[in-house]
């Protein structure tokens, strides 16, 4: 999502397998200089050497192999690292925070999966490799390095569309998932819990939406009747389908067109990532959430789309889909896409209230000039 994840002062719990086995190795000390950022909030307080030591062993421990570099340290809701194996191999490896239950390893590994399933399709994704599976408590999942292609401006229609149609696809794939699978995904991210108006809890706990202070009361009404919306009584049953829950610009990579100004070739979606964000939802919720979201992290212009720009994907959609939707689907699409900005605009409110400023071309900014038209969105 467009709010950033403000994590640099969560710490893992005392008493957890990882933060036991740190000090035990420490003789009990506490070493002065600690990750930050993703890292503190998955590892906890402790020297970068600490966390290389668990991907060294969560690496030979399930790929049979040792880590020659880490080259990439990324990551946003949860910790990615990419490596560099002994065996020539470069891989992926995504930390999640926290003990996983048992409901919510099923639930991701339901996910993995899923991303299975669209990669032996030839679907643009990285291969599974491995898990989730734990090391001191921590749960992980191993993918293939796939770095394939370029970012692009999803405000260029021909990118906009790329990323319609790459959707449609996936979504069309992913009714071949078995039901037990479908039925495993119980935990979708909290911008996609969008059932009993707002809030959910934030996906990231350095937020706060227990409070809202008075003049950002109408992101709460909008929030709220976008919510209605979607879930209200009478409202036509359609297909439960599975698709991304994050679909936008900082989860996929491009073809060489996407670079052209002239327009000319086809552009493709030729990598995508962050496949634990997979949701059970109807296409008219699973496109809205897109809608609202494929511009973030464009490499040019704001954050949200216009009311136009997310009317067009919508439709885009539709089209690939081959069958437009019905005005019930409209509502609940629209519906969607208000609460998705909704939702990213309530996380940039908790950022100012920790003293961040708001970027410009926010979710915040455009909710607050055009949120009405989101809600009435038609196409």
């Amino acid at each position: 999502m467009d709010a950033a994840s403000w994590s640099d002062a969560q710490v893992l719990p005392r008493g957890s397998a990882l933060a036991e086995a740190i000090t035990a190795r420490e003789g009990g000390a506490v070493a002065e200089e600690t990750v930050d950022g993703i890292e503190r909030a998955t590892f906890g307080a402790v020297p970068l050497a600490v966390v290389d030591d668990w991907l060294r062993r969560h690496v030979r421990a399930r790929l049979g192999t040792d880590l020659d570099a880490v080259e990439l340290r990324s990551g946003r809701v949860d910790a990615v690292f990419g490596l560099r194996l002994a065996d020539g191999r470069r891989v992926v490896v995504k930390v999640h925070r926290g003990e996983l239950d048992a409901s919510r390893t099923a639930s991701l590994a339901a996910a993995v999966e899923a991303q299975r399933l669209l990669a032996a399709a030839g679907y643009p994704c990285p291969v599974p490799l491995d898990g989730p599976a734990a090391t001191d408590g921590l749960t992980a999942t191993t993918e293939t390095w796939l770095d394939d292609g370029a970012p692009g401006n999803a405000h260029r229609a021909p990118v906009r569309r790329a990323l319609a149609v790459s959707l449609a696809e996936q979504v069309q794939l992913l009714r071949a998932l078995p039901a037990h699978h479908r039925d495993a995904l119980r935990h979708p991210p909290a911008w996609a819990v969008h059932q009993h108006g707002p809030w959910p809890t934030p996906h990231d706990p350095i937020f706060d939406f227990s409070t809202t202070r008075p003049e950002h009361a109408w992101l709460d009404d909008l929030a709220g009747r976008a919510s209605a919306a979607i879930n209200r009584p009478g409202a036509p049953q359609t297909e439960r389908v599975v698709g991304h829950s994050d679909w936008c610009c900082g989860n996929v990579r491009f073809s060489p067109a996407a670079q052209d100004d002239d327009g000319r070739g086809e552009v493709r979606v030729v990598s995508a990532w962050d496949w634990d964000s997979v949701v059970v939802e109807s296409e008219a919720v699973v496109a809205g959430m897109a809608a609202a979201s494929f511009p973030d992290s464009s490499t040019s212009g704001p954050q949200a789309p216009t009311p136009a720009e997310a009317a067009a994907f919508l439709a885009e959609f539709a089209d690939v889909r081959r069958r437009p939707f019905s005005q019930e689907e409209q509502v609940t699409a629209a519906a969607t896409v208000a609460w998705t900005l909704a939702y990213n605009a309530r996380c940039l409110v908790s950022a100012t209230d920790m003293g961040f400023a708001v970027p410009g071309g926010s979710t915040l900014e455009a909710l607050a000039a055009q949120g009405e038209a989101y809600l009435a969105l038609r196409w």
